[in-house]
């Protein structure tokens, strides 16, 4: 049995006017953020990016149209199209019947009829230095733009840009408009932490479209902040700020613990001053990014990338789900466990607890299985699966796990 490379759960339409020539700027980074390594361990073309810009016939004439889901043609289970609204197109929308006019029209009327399905998006950027005016205006000033930064010290228009994108192409695949919320696992503990660094982390924050949580802050009294997190999870990230203490801060394993095992991504802001006597391998497995002893400017740089790629980890679920919906009906994978993330033992053994007890309930044979266990890549190493290995060896589980990326799946014949 070949396992068939599925249709991509999004595709991108970056569309521009030709004579707007920043458009293709963006369109290449946007190319290269989705079609990039972060996005391809669930099979390629999971995320599709595809431009429109010049015509058949010349500058003049609008771009291919964009197939929109439902249509009848075969595609992707989402649609986002991200028109780039520059000067150009702006003069030339001002004339009825002309192309251009007409394409901001067509994309006006599929944001209006197709919203209410959750299956399109429309998310504008303004281009110009000017402000959106015009027949151009009145079609798309009406819809959200994204990646135009706030606060005091603006970021780097880029990092907004693609943040915000994949923030937004998330929730449109979630189906949740309210905000994505950072949950802040720190400790107050500890006399060597750089100064302000959850100072810093929450101004960050404040500066993009995320949401915060921060226990002193967001927890009524009395409230049980891990059934929060839980609670939570499918609409939360967590950024745990790693500072002298916070490894053997037993409120800050739990939180990590509960988080991993309740799929809400993780990425560590390691802020550590003198050093770590002990650490933690709750800490291990998830995406780190050191800030140290430096300076302001270069700080700030360091949260924002560990924001940034928190969203992109949320992506990464979202799709992940999404995908899954295609790859459990598939009639010949026999799959145990699809993991949202590779399994390590602080969420293996949570999951073969379970799975034992329901192998005993069905009257199963235990020892002689070997339970399949498929992750998004990139994939473990042969050290780390013969730990896991272990693992299920000591629970019982004889022949050990077979544990495999959908992409080596799908190559060796599933």
């Amino acid at each position: 049995m070949i396992v068939p490379l599925y249709a991509p759960v999004v595709e991108i339409y970056v569309v521009w006017h030709p004579l707007d020539h920043q458009g293709k700027d963006i369109a290449e980074a946007l190319q290269a953020r989705f079609r990039g390594d972060r996005f391809t361990g669930m099979l390629d073309g999971v995320v599709d990016v595809y431009e429109r810009s010049a015509g058949l016939h010349g500058e003049s004439s609008a771009p291919r149209s964009i197939p929109l889901p439902g249509t009848g043609s075969p595609g992707a289970e989402y649609v986002v199209i991200v028109p780039l609204l520059g000067a150009q197109w702006m003069r030339a929308a001002e004339t009825s019947g002309d192309p251009w006019h007409d394409y901001a029209l067509h994309i006006r009327q599929a944001w209006e009829t197709r919203r209410s399905q959750s299956k399109v998006g429309v998310f504008p950027l303004l281009m110009a230095d000017a402000p959106l005016v015009g027949e151009l205006e009145r079609l798309m000033g009406c819809i959200q733009r994204f990646g135009e930064p706030g606060g005091p010290q603006p970021e780097d228009i880029q990092d907004t840009r693609l943040r915000d994108l994949s923030q937004a192409i998330a929730q449109l695949v979630h189906g949740n408009d309210s905000r994505l919320t950072v949950f802040i696992s720190h400790t107050r503990h500890g006399e060597h932490a750089p100064n302000g660094i959850i100072d810093r982390v929450r101004r960050s924050v404040r500066d993009t479209r995320l949401a915060e949580w921060i226990d002193y802050h967001s927890l009524m009294p009395g409230s049980d902040s891990l059934r929060e997190l839980v609670d939570r999870a499918a609409d939360g990230i967590m950024l745990a700020v790693r500072t002298d203490e916070y490894a053997s801060r037993h409120w800050c394993q739990r939180e990590v613990l509960t988080a991993k095992r309740a799929g809400v991504p993780v990425v560590v802001l390691d802020a550590l001053s003198v050093g770590d006597r002990r650490g933690s391998f709750l800490l291990d497995h998830v995406p780190q990014l050191c800030v140290g002893s430096v300076t302001d400017d270069t700080t700030e740089r360091t949260i924002r990338r560990a924001l940034n790629l928190l969203v992109d980890e949320y992506l990464n679920r979202v799709l992940w789900r999404s995908r899954l919906r295609t790859l459990a009906a598939h009639p010949g994978l026999q799959v145990d466990w699809w993991a949202p993330q590779p399994p390590e033992p602080a969420t293996l053994t949570t999951w073969i607890t379970g799975w034992l007890a329901d192998a005993r309930r069905s009257g199963h044979t235990i020892a002689d299985s070997r339970p399949r266990i498929v992750h998004p890549g990139p994939p473990l190493g042969k050290d780390e699966m013969q730990v896991l290995d272990e693992i299920a060896i000591i629970g019982g589980i004889r022949s050990g796990l077979d544990i495999t990326t959908v992409e080596l799946l799908a190559a060796r014949g599933g």
